[in-house]
């Protein structure tokens, strides 16, 4: 029997590509070309979901995504990633983007520098084979590198496979 998850909000088909959009990373020009929405008020239509999510992050925001089954793997495509296992400090950095933190935030709870997190992040997105942090969040909840219970209270400690019925996938359609 899958695990529970906490309960999702309501999203009507246009926030979940819109959702989308935010864990492709993509700029708002793009953002606005495919879900119709005015390039002005993309910025201010993304704040609106993430408050519905529950968070003002949109790394955040693509993880639930994910963890809610709403952002697949074809929507978080990796460029170049390596299939490399993560060290131990970059794995927890890794857990800190998908719980929504912050890089100064993550250097206090590993008792690292703020710059030293940064330079991680850096390397993880070159690793992940993405361009942003919503990306590196979605792609790290899509492949298993990290559990469900990052995302938080309530979220299982599993990785997502266990939940969706999917196969960890780092770069099969890549």
């Amino acid at each position: 029997m899958p695990p529970v998850l906490p309960a999702k909000p309501d999203l009507s088909d246009s926030e979940i590509q819109l959702l989308r959009q935010v864990a492709r990373g993509d700029r708002n020009e793009v953002v606005s070309r495919v879900t119709g929405i005015d390039v002005s008020t993309v910025g201010d239509s993304v704040k609106a979901l993430t408050f519905k999510l529950g968070t003002p992050y949109r790394h955040r925001a693509a993880a639930l995504g994910v963890g809610w089954g709403w952002v697949r793997v074809e929507d978080v495509p990796a460029l170049n990633p390596d299939n490399r296992p993560l060290p131990d400090q970059r794995r927890a950095v890794l857990v800190g983007l998908v719980a929504g933190d912050h890089p100064e935030a993550i250097a206090k709870r590993l008792g690292l520098t703020k710059g030293t997190v940064e330079t991680y992040i850096q390397n993880l997105l070159r690793s992940l084979g993405v361009r942003s942090r919503q990306q590196a969040a979605a792609r790290a909840l899509l492949t298993g590198i990290v559990s469900l219970s990052a995302l938080g209270k309530g979220w299982p400690d599993v990785p997502l496979a266990d939940v969706h019925g999917l196969a960890p996938q780092l770069d099969k359609e890549s």
